[in-house]
């Protein structure tokens, strides 16, 4: 989804063609239009489309989580937006994205990082399936007195 809201399931299942396999803990990242902002955690293993990069950590000096925290800010799709690629449909450029430069504290202090990231993010999720009750709410009284 959009604006970095994560991925809705998909009805659809390929019975041809290729796909890219990607794991639990993986970071997938839409290569079409990066002004979208499309990007996942993922917390489970599956297959995307091959317009979707797959990013997998290489170190063992980074944490999975905090470099997706890192590449779901606005600073690095405004990177990505950089060295687009076509008009019609940009895509990123791949070479570019890989050279994002990310800072790299200790995992001590990524995992305070991720946690304190992590509690906020709960509580946003928390805030939203409120605004959504009361939206169903608003909606029932309205067809029910207009």
């Amino acid at each position: 989804m959009q604006d970095t809201q994560g991925k809705i399931d998909s009805n659809f299942v390929l019975t041809s063609g290729t796909a890219t396999k990607y794991k639990s803990g993986d970071i997938l990242l839409s290569n079409i239009r990066p002004y979208l902002k499309k990007i996942w955690f993922a917390d489970i293993d599956g297959g995307s489309s091959n317009d979707v990069l797959v990013l997998q950590k290489t170190s063992d000096k980074i944490l999975s989580k905090y470099l997706f925290y890192n590449l779901k800010q606005d600073k690095f799709f405004d990177y990505e937006m950089q060295g687009i690629k076509g008009m019609k449909m940009p895509r990123g450029d791949k070479k570019q994205i890989m050279n994002y430069q990310i800072p790299v504290p200790p995992l001590a202090e990524q995992q305070k990082i991720v946690s304190q990231i992590e509690e906020y993010e709960s509580k946003i999720t928390e805030c939203r399936k409120i605004m959504e009750k009361a939206q169903e709410k608003k909606k029932a009284i309205l067809q029910s007195y207009l």
